[in-house]
């Protein structure tokens, strides 16, 4: 039995028989999708069962096919004639790329973060800092995933360009199919919570040389893990 039919009591349990509208529906079918991509519950070239996920969230077919359309609009899942919808498996060259962007946008976006920022907006920052931290010392998952997000959607909001924090958001969301390799390495998570750390003390200071190069920075240790896992695991796929 796969890991979506074992998932079902709970699923529907969760719903409690309340009714909601056919867009929750899909908006949580993703929600959870891509939590079990994340997670490593579902694994790259794993295929989506259209039938094993209606029955998880009590839902019909024609919301579920929606849910995976939006997946793949989010760089999640990919879909083959025959075959249907499989978790995507991004391959070095495309992390590489991804992170190269990410790179590139979330510095600029730094640079534009006026600095340094009021009392409450660094009080918030530093609220997101230590519950990510906080959530990885006792190993809740979703709120580490949940943390992440949040830290860096609040950061760059303070940019003031909307058009590049969309992009922003964009790109993260692709590195969401690629972060279940380390979500479990403890070290690289506290690392990543002291970077965060390091980032609201800049916003602090006024100090944006260091938050210009902490943001620019803080993408290569997962990038290059995954690279190297990912040609340690595939590597038949690299030479052909």
């Amino acid at each position: 039995m796969s890991h979506l039919a074992k998932e079902t009591r709970e699923d529907a349990a969760a719903a409690g028989g309340k009714r909601r509208s056919g867009e929750d529906i899909a908006a949580e079918i993703v929600t959870r999708l891509e939590e079990d991509i994340v997670f490593g519950r579902l694994h790259p070239r794993e295929r989506l069962v259209e039938e094993e996920i209606a029955l998880r969230f009590g839902a019909k077919r024609h919301l579920v096919r929606q849910a995976i359309a939006e997946l793949e609009r989010l760089g999640l899942v990919e879909r083959y004639r025959n075959r249907g919808a499989v978790v995507r498996l991004y391959d070095a060259k495309e992390v590489e790329d991804i992170n190269s962007v990410r790179e590139l946008i979330e510095a600029h976006a730094a640079s534009l973060i006026p600095l340094p920022l009021p009392d409450a907006a660094v009080a918030e920052l530093d609220a997101i800092q230590k519950s990510h931290q906080e959530a990885i010392l006792s190993g809740d998952q979703r709120r580490v995933f949940r943390a992440n997000i949040d830290f860096h959607r609040k950061l760059f909001a303070h940019c003031g360009n909307e058009a590049l924090i969309e992009a922003i958001t964009n790109f993260a969301q692709k590195s969401h199919a690629y972060r279940h390799i380390f979500l479990n390495d403890r070290p690289y998570l506290l690392w990543a919570a002291e970077d965060h750390a390091k980032m609201v003390a800049a916003v602090r200071a006024g100090d944006r040389a260091a938050l210009v190069e902490l943001c620019r920075n803080h993408l290569a240790p997962a990038k290059n893990y995954y690279v190297q896992t990912y040609r340690s695991r595939f590597a038949d796929d690299e030479e052909g």
